[in-house]
């Protein structure tokens, strides 16, 4: 295929795309080998259709309707973008998972995430976002919620976890997620456990 052919291809996939959402170089690998994608959406950021957040990640412009500029994506979605983009598992962690979970108001002045990639740091539109390296076995098996929820916890320590923190916890988990939430922490340690049954008896008696 001519670089027409490619060209048109990512210009129809990224018609389809929401605005304000971010995408990957690698999300278009189906199209065209890497280097292509990255000289052709670098032409797009050129001129303007879309706009670069860091090497090889990029999002739709949405405008706002009072400021009449492109909206800077959350540092949450520039986040999961860079785990993707380099294979890293990631998960909200300290005060970035309470905020998360309506545990506290306060907005992170760092969004911190647990990684099983390396220690990163970055500064996007002035926020920074950091990767804190844990092993792998820490984070594996653990579907996203699991892992927001102990992270929470954790953040919290365990003779902060009272019935309030049990109950806003819970309103923010479906019941499928508490039966991910529950098998998944039975190798947790004891007080995360306990913490995780006390979320998981407060659903059955709302």
């Amino acid at each position: 295929m001519n670089r027409k052919g490619y060209t048109e291809l990512l210009d129809r996939r990224i018609r389809e795309i929401p605005r304000g959402e971010i995408f990957v170089t690698s999300d278009f690998s189906d199209i065209a080998d890497d280097n292509t994608i990255r000289r052709l959406l670098k032409r797009m950021a050129d001129n303007g259709d879309i706009k670069r957040v860091a090497s090889g990640i990029y999002y739709v412009p949405k405008v706002s309707s009072i400021l009449k500029e492109a909206v800077p994506p959350s540092p949450e979605k520039v986040a999961y973008a860079l785990a993707r983009a380099h294979n890293w598992t990631i998960a909200p962690s300290e005060g970035t998972a309470l905020n998360k979970l309506g545990l506290s108001t306060q907005v992170p002045v760092v969004w911190t995430y647990i990684s099983d990639g390396p220690y990163r740091s970055r500064v996007v539109d002035g926020a920074q976002i950091d990767f804190k390296h844990v092993a792998n076995r820490n984070i594996t098996g653990m579907s996203p919620t699991t892992l927001l929820v102990v992270q929470a916890l954790r953040a919290l320590r365990e003779d902060r976890i009272d019935d309030t923190a049990i109950r806003k916890i819970r309103q923010r988990l479906s019941n499928d997620d508490i039966s991910r939430l529950v098998a998944e922490t039975e190798r947790a340690t004891a007080w995360i456990r306990r913490a995780v049954r006390r979320i998981a008896y407060e659903g059955e008696h709302e």
